[in-house]
């Protein structure tokens, strides 16, 4: 429908800004930060100029009326306390806190009041901490092997075998040694 025949006149529409269109961001950070168009030494971001009003012209899509600032609403937190939020929600994620408490504390330490920048936060975190599990994989790997090795030689001593043995089968697994099934799967006969 590129005509308009109702109202005032013929009107065509205009096409979508190559900049509105709805691809995944750059950087989750950027995403967070609302991309601050610039930052001093410290990154703290800068502010940029407002854009007026032109008195001279109505208000309209090409003057578009000044936007004004809530005066309560924190200003955009630059790259390093961003960093910072992210590990502080990773942290608490790990704690297995309720959302409430989640919420109650981002609003204390964080100043922020909007609950779906508190989602991003922690969306944000664990998509981080998923990401270390995956790149760190051998390492956790080894942390798992020597804890069931540390848990059979003790079961050993404690003449407990099945659980050794259970313990063996697990470090089995985690080593990709063990792909079968322990148990031959029942005969339909």
């Amino acid at each position: 429908m590129a005509e308009r025949r109702h109202g005032r006149g013929r009107r065509t529409l205009r096409p979508v800004p190559a900049a509105a269109s709805h691809g995944p961001p750059a950087d989750a950070i950027d995403l967070l930060r609302c991309s601050a168009s610039a930052e001093d030494d410290d990154g703290n971001p800068i502010a940029a100029p407002q854009e007026g009003v032109d008195p001279s012209r109505p208000i309209g899509p090409g003057n578009p009326p000044r936007k004004t600032r809530d005066p309560d609403q924190a200003p955009r937190p630059s790259r390093y306390e961003v960093e910072r939020r992210v590990a502080e929600a990773q942290l608490w994620v790990a704690q297995r806190l309720p959302m409430a408490v989640i919420v109650e504390n981002a609003r204390s330490s964080w100043g922020v009041r909007n609950i779906q920048t508190v989602y991003r936060y922690l969306n944000l975190a664990r998509q981080r901490m998923v990401e270390e599990l995956v790149s760190d994989r051998r390492r956790h790997q080894a942390e798992q092997i020597f804890a069931l090795n540390e848990c059979a030689r003790r079961a050993m001593d404690a003449e407990q075998f099945s659980a050794a043995v259970g313990a063996f089968r697990v470090i089995a697994e985690i080593g990709g040694l063990l792909r079968a099934p322990i148990k031959p799967p029942e005969s339909k006969g």
